[in-house]
């Protein structure tokens, strides 16, 4: 995948590629015309090129067509300030789940919504793997449960398993459907990994924020990737190969909400010298 050049018949030399640009790919010939420079090899296909460019004039090979809809010059006025933050201040957590599964065609909707989410240089080197077979996410939720126990407050596995038995849920509140955020490769760098955890973090988000639009529920199970740490046998489990960075839970919540919930101020230096 790859951006190779300009269409000359196309371009009308307005120079927005060579300003955004940050590679410095397009530039200015003798002639004064807009150029792409072949010898560089940095590019990351981050598209800002295509998506700048009023006369589609990027020349690409083998990306995905791109598209335009209105407001997409203007996304403030595609979501309203005000009703984007009810969205977020609504949003909950949810641990009480319908006995009934999400259509397919919901699911990929959600997982199309973290497709676009931003990656460090582009990266953009996650998979995921879902999960819906009720005896696999037991199986799952057992083997991190032996893991965690001490960090839920229990004295052994069997009490804490015992325990999530005794009140009918487990560590994924019964949703019919759990999504895993993985890596093939499993970084060394601690700042590699530090990255890769931020890029889980914001593709996850956009996934429950689309659940969020569609009527669906989700929650952050944050034990996962805790427990695949300590227990590499949960990755045959899953049948995936790598590092996991983050996993929610996926279904039509059984519960309704009807206020916000109390978040403290947050502590921001420098704001006070705008």
């Amino acid at each position: 995948m790859s951006v190779i050049g300009i269409d000359k018949e196309k371009c009308s030399n307005c120079k927005l590629c060579i300003q955004e640009c940050g590679r410095g790919y397009f530039y200015l010939g003798e002639d004064g015309q807009v150029l792409f420079n072949e010898n560089l090899s940095t590019c990351n296909i981050c598209g800002h090129c295509i998506a700048i460019c009023g006369e589609d004039a990027i020349i690409t090979k083998n990306l995905d067509d791109v598209e335009t809809f209105p407001g997409i010059d203007s996304p403030e006025k595609i979501v309203e300030s005000e009703k984007l933050l009810q969205l977020l201040r609504a949003k909950r957590s949810i641990r009480r789940y319908k006995n009934k599964e999400v259509p397919k065609e919901l699911i990929e909707k959600v997982f199309e919504a973290m497709r676009y989410a931003p990656s460090a240089s582009n990266a953009r080197a996650w998979r995921y793997i879902i999960l819906s077979d009720p005896d696999k996410l037991q199986k799952l939720s057992d083997e991190i449960v032996k893991v965690n126990y001490p960090y839920m407050g229990f004295q052994s596995a069997e009490q804490a398993l015992e325990h999530l038995k005794s009140i009918g849920r487990n560590l994924f509140y019964h949703a019919p459907h759990v999504i895993v955020l993985y890596y093939r490769v499993v970084e060394k760098s601690t700042v590699m990994v530090g990255l890769r955890a931020n890029d889980a973090g914001i593709a996850l988000t956009y996934g429950m924020l689309e659940a969020e639009s569609l009527g669906l529920g989700t929650c952050w199970i944050g034990m996962v990737q805790g427990a695949v740490v300590a227990n590499k046998e949960i990755l045959k489990i899953l049948g995936i190969k790598g590092m996991v960075l983050g996993a929610f839970t996926l279904g039509y919540p059984a519960v309704k909400y009807r206020r916000t919930v109390p978040r403290p101020p947050l502590k921001i230096k420098g704001l006070d010298l705008i």
